[in-house]
């Protein structure tokens, strides 16, 4: 798979989660699914980020 893509896909799941836990917590007024769920979307998401880059380095 070409880099670009996989650096595609990342940043689309990186907003994309987010975006759906935010919906998420408006419809339903539970706001512990966004403190629940965010912050391990976003490290898995910025981890593979940092082992994207570091593949492109080499």
């Amino acid at each position: 798979m070409k880099k670009s893509v996989s650096r595609a896909r990342v940043i689309i799941v990186l907003i994309g989660f987010p975006l759906i836990f935010l919906i998420m917590a408006l419809v339903t007024g539970e706001w512990r699914y966004m403190t629940w769920t965010i912050p391990p979307a976003l490290m898995s998401c910025w981890t593979a980020l940092f082992v994207l880059r570091k593949q492109e380095e080499r």
